[in-house]
Formats: structure tokens, sequence, C-alpha cells
């Protein structure tokens, strides 16, 4: 996604790769410590089923978040399994179980 999103003109430095974010809220959090703001605006690309929890822990870290799908290069065959995993950890998220 980095490279593609260098192809599309976004200057290397902006971009962000987090590779020791082993949840969302872990991902969200290592973001928030790398960028050292307090409110800021960050692009956030995933799967489309992702979005909105991606969307939910930026905005409660207090960082406003633009979310765009990913492009789908082959069916996710799991993809059922994934969306009803997706809907208990977005609820989880909104009440902070998780």
């Amino acid at each position: 996604m980095r490279a593609i999103a260098i192809a599309e003109g976004v200057p290397p430095e902006k971009i962000v790769v987090d590779r020791q974010g082993l949840s969302t809220r872990a991902t969200v959090g290592n973001t928030a410590s790398a960028l050292g703001c307090t409110r800021c605006r960050v692009l956030a690309v995933s799967h489309d089923y992702h979005l909105p929890r991606i969307k939910l822990s930026y905005q409660q870290a207090g960082i406003d978040a633009y979310t765009v799908p990913a492009d789908e290069t082959r069916p996710l065959l799991a993809l059922p399994w994934y969306m009803a995993r997706e809907t208990l950890a977005l609820w989880a998220y909104a009440f902070r179980l998780a």
C-alpha cells in the first residue's frame, strides 16, 4: 500500500508504516506516538470491512482519520468470517471492551 500511495503522489516522508502494531488499537497508539500531535489528521487504508473500527479507534485517540478502502486484488474466501469478526470487534472497541 505504501508503494501505491507513493505512485499516486504521496510524499514518502508523509507515510507512516506501523510494523509493530498487532491490533488496530496498538497501531493507532503507535501512529499517535510517531506523529507526536494531539489534533492531527491521518489517512488510513485497509479492507473496506475494517474501516469503521479504524476510524473509531482514531477518533477515540483524538485523531481525525480519513479512511479509504484498498482495492481487492483477489476474492477473500473467508470474507463472511472477517465481517462477522469485525462486527463483534467494532462493538468491543465502541464500548472499550477490547
